[in-house]
């Protein structure tokens, strides 16, 4: 029981990852008319901060499945405001840079969360709760407990090396716009595998915070 609620938590972390990867890319290919990377990782599809985004939800949420709408909507206004806020604000302490800013926008909180997409993590809570989490019961109920041990587990460790290359080439990325040569065999790796063009191109919509007056 206890690894079908595990394997249940990953499959959403997992899905919402690609959704929001996918959502992203769209929007900019509907907005700007270009299609730019909106990826949180150097390989995978993925944006990590939806899929933390619904595996939060999910944790949260399935105490209220009974819940009145309003009740619902109240609490995934509040839980998704806080996320997106640490997720921004855990980046730029660690990175430096910030991937969102809501400074142009009305009713904003340093520019990390705003009253607009504080109402649709709202929404989003309703739909999480009606219709996305029975329809990920029923997915997990489906899939043999076998495949999804295979499954899990190999996305596991594909995430595991996809987020912590990310990380080391984030921070060498950081290192050589400070001038920083490089003092080892991995350092040199990075700067060969992952120069600046590759990771401004990987990491797009990503700025510096020094570019950002708030």
């Amino acid at each position: 029981m206890r690894m079908k609620v595990f394997y249940k938590y990953v499959y959403i972390f997992l899905v919402c990852c690609v959704v929001g990867f996918t959502v992203e890319t769209l929007w900019c290919l509907i907005k700007n008319g270009y299609i730019e990377s909106r990826k949180s990782l150097v390989y995978g599809p993925l944006s990590v901060a939806y899929g933390m985004g619904g595996v939060l939800l999910t944790a949260v949420l399935s105490k209220f499945t009974d819940s009145t709408l309003w009740k619902v909507f109240l609490i995934s206004f509040l839980v998704g405001t806080v996320a997106e806020y640490i997720c921004s604000l855990g980046q730029e302490i660690v990175f430096g840079s910030v991937a969102w800013d809501y400074s142009h926008l009305p009713l904003n909180i340093n520019g990390r969360v705003c009253l607009l997409y504080s109402l649709f993590w709202g929404v989003l809570g309703i739909a999480w709760v009606k219709l996305i989490m029975p329809l990920t019961d029923k997915f997990i109920c489906f899939v043999p407990m076998k495949l999804s041990h295979i499954l899990v587990w190999a996305f596991i460790a594909f995430f595991v090396f996809d987020a912590g290359l990310s990380a080391v080439a984030a921070l060498r990325w950081n290192e050589r716009k400070e001038g920083l040569e490089p003092s080892n065999r991995i350092e040199v790796f990075l700067d060969e595998h992952f120069p600046d063009e590759r990771m401004k191109k990987i990491y797009a919509n990503s700025r510096d915070v020094d570019e950002i007056e708030r």
